[in-house]
Protein backbone atom coordinates (compact mmCIF):
# COMPACT_ATOMS: atom_id res chain seq x y z
CA UNK A 1 0.00 0.00 0.00
CA UNK A 2 1.71 3.88 -0.70
CA UNK A 3 2.19 5.81 1.81
CA UNK A 4 -0.56 8.56 1.06
CA UNK A 5 -3.01 6.01 0.27
CA UNK A 6 -2.28 4.43 3.93
CA UNK A 7 -2.49 8.04 5.36
CA UNK A 8 -5.92 8.52 4.00
CA UNK A 9 -7.01 5.40 5.19
CA UNK A 10 -5.62 6.39 8.79
CA UNK A 11 -7.39 9.61 8.78
CA UNK A 12 -10.62 8.01 7.79
CA UNK A 13 -10.17 5.39 10.89
CA UNK A 14 -10.05 8.33 13.27
CA UNK A 15 -13.00 9.51 11.51
CA UNK A 16 -16.16 8.47 9.49
CA UNK A 17 -14.52 5.23 7.81
CA UNK A 18 -15.40 1.47 8.53
CA UNK A 19 -13.20 -1.16 8.59
CA UNK A 20 -14.77 -4.30 8.46
CA UNK A 21 -14.33 -7.00 10.78
CA UNK A 22 -12.58 -10.22 9.65
CA UNK A 23 -14.75 -13.04 8.30
CA UNK A 24 -14.01 -16.98 9.40
CA UNK A 25 -12.61 -17.32 6.24
CA UNK A 26 -9.86 -15.03 5.94
CA UNK A 27 -9.25 -13.11 9.66
CA UNK A 28 -6.28 -11.40 8.22
CA UNK A 29 -8.52 -9.45 5.63
CA UNK A 30 -10.76 -6.02 5.71
CA UNK A 31 -12.16 -3.51 3.84
CA UNK A 32 -13.44 0.40 4.18
CA UNK A 33 -16.65 0.86 3.86
CA UNK A 34 -17.90 4.94 3.49
CA UNK A 35 -20.79 6.48 3.10
CA UNK A 36 -21.73 10.23 3.30
CA UNK A 37 -24.79 12.71 2.83
CA UNK A 38 -25.23 13.96 -0.46
CA UNK A 39 -24.10 17.31 0.35
CA UNK A 40 -20.61 15.41 1.08
CA UNK A 41 -20.84 13.25 -2.57
CA UNK A 42 -17.81 15.55 -3.76
CA UNK A 43 -15.99 14.55 -1.23
CA UNK A 44 -16.35 10.88 -1.50
CA UNK A 45 -15.53 11.33 -5.20
CA UNK A 46 -12.34 13.15 -4.34
CA UNK A 47 -11.58 10.18 -1.37
CA UNK A 48 -12.56 7.43 -4.27
CA UNK A 49 -9.81 8.93 -6.85
CA UNK A 50 -7.03 9.13 -4.03
CA UNK A 51 -8.32 5.47 -2.93
CA UNK A 52 -7.44 4.01 -6.62
CA UNK A 53 -5.21 1.36 -5.73
CA UNK A 54 -7.64 -0.10 -3.33
CA UNK A 55 -9.68 -1.05 -6.53
CA UNK A 56 -12.81 0.72 -5.00
CA UNK A 57 -16.75 -0.13 -5.75
CA UNK A 58 -18.68 2.36 -7.97
CA UNK A 59 -20.25 5.23 -5.66
CA UNK A 60 -24.15 4.18 -5.60
CA UNK A 61 -26.81 5.72 -3.76
CA UNK A 62 -27.99 4.17 -0.53
CA UNK A 63 -31.55 3.09 -1.27
CA UNK A 64 -34.19 5.24 1.14
CA UNK A 65 -31.56 7.55 2.35
CA UNK A 66 -29.52 10.76 1.04
CA UNK A 67 -26.27 8.65 1.07
CA UNK A 68 -23.77 7.10 -1.57
CA UNK A 69 -21.60 5.22 -0.49
CA UNK A 70 -18.44 2.38 -1.76
CA UNK A 71 -16.37 0.07 -0.27
CA UNK A 72 -12.38 -0.88 -1.37
CA UNK A 73 -11.56 -4.73 -2.36
CA UNK A 74 -10.63 -6.67 0.82
CA UNK A 75 -6.81 -6.63 1.47
CA UNK A 76 -4.62 -7.94 4.05
CA UNK A 77 -2.86 -4.57 4.65
CA UNK A 78 -6.25 -2.95 5.31
CA UNK A 79 -6.91 -5.95 7.48
CA UNK A 80 -3.38 -5.21 9.44
CA UNK A 81 -4.51 -1.65 9.78
CA UNK A 82 -7.66 -2.98 11.28
CA UNK A 83 -5.75 -5.09 14.22
CA UNK A 84 -4.11 -2.09 14.88
CA UNK A 85 -6.21 0.33 15.45
CA UNK A 86 -9.61 -2.29 16.57
CA UNK A 87 -7.98 -4.61 18.78
CA UNK A 88 -10.64 -6.58 20.55
CA UNK A 89 -13.18 -5.04 17.97
CA UNK A 90 -13.03 -1.78 19.86
CA UNK A 91 -11.16 1.47 17.77
CA UNK A 92 -8.08 2.63 20.30
CA UNK A 93 -5.92 5.31 19.51
CA UNK A 94 -2.00 2.71 19.26
CA UNK A 95 0.67 3.56 21.41
CA UNK A 96 2.77 4.08 18.03
CA UNK A 97 -0.03 7.06 16.40
CA UNK A 98 3.00 9.05 15.78
CA UNK A 99 4.37 6.82 12.96
CA UNK A 100 0.45 6.91 11.41
CA UNK A 101 -0.14 10.63 11.54
CA UNK A 102 3.18 12.05 9.26
CA UNK A 103 1.11 12.98 6.95
CA UNK A 104 -1.13 16.23 6.60
CA UNK A 105 -3.17 14.95 4.43
CA UNK A 106 -4.50 12.29 7.24
CA UNK A 107 -5.39 15.24 9.72
CA UNK A 108 -6.96 17.10 6.83
CA UNK A 109 -9.36 14.33 6.20
CA UNK A 110 -9.78 13.37 9.96
CA UNK A 111 -11.13 16.66 10.34
CA UNK A 112 -13.45 17.03 7.21
CA UNK A 113 -14.77 13.36 8.63
CA UNK A 114 -14.66 15.09 12.37
CA UNK A 115 -13.85 18.68 12.95
CA UNK A 116 -15.94 21.84 13.38
CA UNK A 117 -14.78 25.27 13.84
CA UNK A 118 -16.86 27.06 16.37
CA UNK A 119 -16.47 30.62 15.24
CA UNK A 120 -17.80 33.68 16.58
CA UNK A 121 -16.92 37.15 15.44
CA UNK A 122 -14.69 39.19 17.48
CA UNK A 123 -14.71 37.01 20.18
CA UNK A 124 -12.44 33.23 19.12
CA UNK A 125 -12.45 30.53 16.28
CA UNK A 126 -11.13 27.54 17.21
CA UNK A 127 -11.69 24.21 15.44
CA UNK A 128 -12.32 20.36 17.23
CA UNK A 129 -12.27 17.11 16.71
CA UNK A 130 -15.63 15.02 18.36
CA UNK A 131 -13.38 12.41 19.60
CA UNK A 132 -16.34 11.35 21.67
CA UNK A 133 -15.65 7.29 20.92
CA UNK A 134 -12.01 7.53 22.50
CA UNK A 135 -11.15 7.49 26.56
CA UNK A 136 -9.27 10.49 27.85
CA UNK A 137 -5.97 8.62 27.58
CA UNK A 138 -6.28 8.02 23.78
CA UNK A 139 -7.32 11.74 22.85
CA UNK A 140 -4.03 12.72 25.08
CA UNK A 141 -2.06 10.53 22.75
CA UNK A 142 -3.59 12.40 19.77
CA UNK A 143 -2.94 15.89 21.09
CA UNK A 144 0.76 14.95 22.05
CA UNK A 145 1.08 13.34 18.90
CA UNK A 146 -0.37 16.69 17.22
CA UNK A 147 2.57 18.54 18.88
CA UNK A 148 4.99 16.38 18.48
CA UNK A 149 4.56 16.11 14.34
CA UNK A 150 3.01 19.36 13.79
CA UNK A 151 3.75 21.62 16.89
CA UNK A 152 0.12 22.29 17.44
CA UNK A 153 -0.77 23.41 20.60
CA UNK A 154 -4.14 20.64 21.15
CA UNK A 155 -6.02 20.66 24.35
CA UNK A 156 -7.95 17.69 25.78
CA UNK A 157 -11.64 19.10 26.91
CA UNK A 158 -15.16 17.47 28.15
CA UNK A 159 -18.32 17.68 27.13
CA UNK A 160 -21.13 15.68 28.24
CA UNK A 161 -23.68 14.23 25.68
CA UNK A 162 -27.00 12.81 26.39
CA UNK A 163 -25.67 13.10 30.06
CA UNK A 164 -22.73 10.91 29.34
CA UNK A 165 -19.32 12.69 29.66
CA UNK A 166 -17.21 12.59 26.66
CA UNK A 167 -14.04 13.71 25.73
CA UNK A 168 -13.01 16.37 22.24
CA UNK A 169 -9.80 18.00 21.07
CA UNK A 170 -9.51 22.07 20.72
CA UNK A 171 -7.36 23.74 18.49
CA UNK A 172 -6.05 26.43 20.93
CA UNK A 173 -6.17 30.31 19.17
CA UNK A 174 -2.51 30.59 19.49
CA UNK A 175 -2.10 27.01 17.20
CA UNK A 176 -5.56 27.65 14.62
CA UNK A 177 -3.11 29.89 11.56
CA UNK A 178 -0.86 27.03 11.58
CA UNK A 179 -3.50 24.56 11.93
CA UNK A 180 -5.19 25.90 8.99
CA UNK A 181 -2.01 26.13 6.85
CA UNK A 182 -1.60 22.38 7.25
CA UNK A 183 -5.25 21.05 6.08
CA UNK A 184 -6.32 24.09 3.96
CA UNK A 185 -4.62 22.15 0.75
CA UNK A 186 -6.71 19.00 0.96
CA UNK A 187 -10.07 20.70 1.93
CA UNK A 188 -12.87 20.21 -0.61
CA UNK A 189 -15.50 22.88 -1.54
CA UNK A 190 -18.61 21.22 0.77
CA UNK A 191 -16.12 21.49 3.81
CA UNK A 192 -14.53 24.88 3.57
CA UNK A 193 -17.01 26.63 5.94
CA UNK A 194 -14.63 24.64 8.11
CA UNK A 195 -11.81 26.85 7.32
CA UNK A 196 -11.28 30.40 9.25
CA UNK A 197 -10.33 32.45 5.85
CA UNK A 198 -13.79 31.19 4.45
CA UNK A 199 -16.16 31.72 7.84
CA UNK A 200 -14.44 35.50 8.15
CA UNK A 201 -15.66 35.91 4.48
CA UNK A 202 -18.31 35.32 4.70
CA UNK A 203 -18.88 37.45 7.78
CA UNK A 204 -17.20 40.29 5.78
CA UNK A 205 -19.38 40.05 2.80
CA UNK A 206 -22.94 39.71 4.67
CA UNK A 207 -22.18 41.94 6.90
CA UNK A 208 -25.88 43.99 7.34
CA UNK A 209 -27.35 41.43 5.42
CA UNK A 210 -29.07 39.26 7.49
CA UNK A 211 -30.10 36.21 4.85
CA UNK A 212 -26.52 35.92 3.76
CA UNK A 213 -25.55 35.13 7.41
CA UNK A 214 -28.60 33.17 7.95
CA UNK A 215 -27.56 30.59 5.05
CA UNK A 216 -23.42 30.68 6.55
CA UNK A 217 -24.54 29.74 9.62
CA UNK A 218 -27.18 26.96 8.42
CA UNK A 219 -24.44 25.83 6.32
CA UNK A 220 -21.84 25.36 9.04
CA UNK A 221 -24.43 23.98 11.60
Amino acid sequence: MMKQTQAILVGLILGDGYLSKPTAKNRRTSYLDLKYDEKCLSYLSWLRGKLSELNPSVIKKKKGYHQYRFYTETREDIGVLRDIFYPKNVKIIPENITEYLQDPISLAVWYQDDGTLDFRDKYHANSLFATHCFSKTDCEKLAKTLKIVYGLDVRVCRCLMRGKLHFRLYVTSKSMPSFMKIVNPYIQNCFQYKLLDFRKKGVASSSGNTSASSVIRNHWA
